[in-house]
């Protein structure tokens, strides 16, 4: 019976993403020793590096060097979203060991060693996960044969994307306000403003989607704000200080929401009777805040695993066009959202 990754987090009492973190080796996020140790021992137990030794001292079809390319500080392993993206992605290079001797490598666009680094190892694929600017494409393009985009912003630059479209599904969040009779709709995220970040689809969403049901757009209800709690929060402040609030916002992640809804709380306004809630993504913490947060439920372990699948038959040659694997995405009601009367 293969070991997974899912058998050892639950045997020893922690995510996915940080047993994925100890036995990849990655050191972008900090275990303490007792954790490591213990995850280790668990995976010995099971049998884990017993069924990796006798496959890589079987015959080996080829090996090869894959790689995983963060393009912020904001989208690495800090992010919940993120990081259950790479425990997809470590879940299917480990289901892949059987036919690969794989080498993984992780790196963050921001460290100023990486055009070196990827110089040295000699990536034969790698991943890309996040926002990013065209001339960083075609930067990464020219150094790695194989790449493979995976998030919610597809890129349309000529390389595979496996995305789960975030355009889409705030059009889905703005229909479901309309029918919950909203006719004020905010939003707190990337706008337009952010002029080096290309594949940023979500603002254009919002955008679109009141304009598709005759929705006034109201620039005193929309607030740049980076993918953080804290800008969540400071941009719910700024927005109540004008005076005029929306009945619904849409904030463009869960983290972002979650600064939204500590900022309505502290200035005594109440979800979702005085104002309701969107957020995006449907990370773990979504479901525990108060009152639980809806949101766009992004499959982000399912699209961790697609992603190698697509990168590996890229690398044996088993697709020459582009691909775009669309993952769908489905709105989760909880308590943040009720209707106008």
């Amino acid at each position: 019976m293969s070991v997974k990754l899912k058998d050892i987090a639950a045997e020893a009492g922690v995510s996915i993403s940080t047993v994925s973190r100890i036995l990849s080796g990655d050191t972008s996020r900090k275990s303490n020793k007792q954790t490591i140790d213990k995850v280790k021992k668990i995976a010995n137990d099971l049998g884990y590096f017993e069924k990796k030794a006798t496959i890589l001292s079987s015959q080996l079809k080829s090996s090869i060097n894959i790689g995983c390319i963060f393009t912020s500080d904001h989208e690495s392993f800090v992010s919940p979203f993120f990081s259950m993206i790479m425990s997809g992605i470590q879940e299917e290079l480990n289901e892949n060991i059987y036919n690969f001797d794989c080498h993984f490598f992780t790196f963050n666009l921001n460290e100023t060693s990486l055009y070196s680094s990827l110089n040295d190892i000699n990536l034969d694929g790698a991943i890309i996960l996040g926002r990013t600017n065209i001339d960083t494409i075609e930067e990464l393009k020219k150094r790695i044969p194989n790449l493979v985009y995976c998030g919610i912003n597809p890129m349309d630059k000529g390389i595979d994307e496996v995305f789960c479209s975030a355009y889409e599904g705030v059009l889905c969040e703005i229909e479901y306000l309309k029918n919950l009779n909203h006719s004020k709709i905010g939003y707190i995220g990337p706008t337009d403003k952010q002029d080096s970040v290309f594949n940023e689809h979500r603002y254009s969403g919002y955008l679109d989607g009141l304009s598709k049901y005759n929705l006034e757009i109201n620039q005193n209800f929309i607030r740049d704000s980076y993918l953080s709690a804290l800008d969540g929060y400071n941009s719910m402040m700024d927005m109540n200080s004008e005076g005029d609030l929306p009945s619904a916002i849409i904030c463009a992640n869960d983290i972002v929401a979650m600064g939204v809804l500590k900022a309505l709380h502290e200035l005594k306004i109440l979800v979702p009777e005085n104002i309701s809630v969107l957020g995006f993504d449907n990370v773990q913490e979504a479901s525990f805040t108060s009152p639980s947060l809806s949101t766009i439920d992004v499959p982000k372990f399912e699209l961790g695993k697609i992603s190698v699948k697509v990168l590996f038959d890229r690398i044996r040659k088993g697709h020459k066009s582009q691909l775009k694997v669309q993952v769908p995405f489905s709105l989760v009601e909880r308590e943040s959202c009720v209707g106008v009367k």
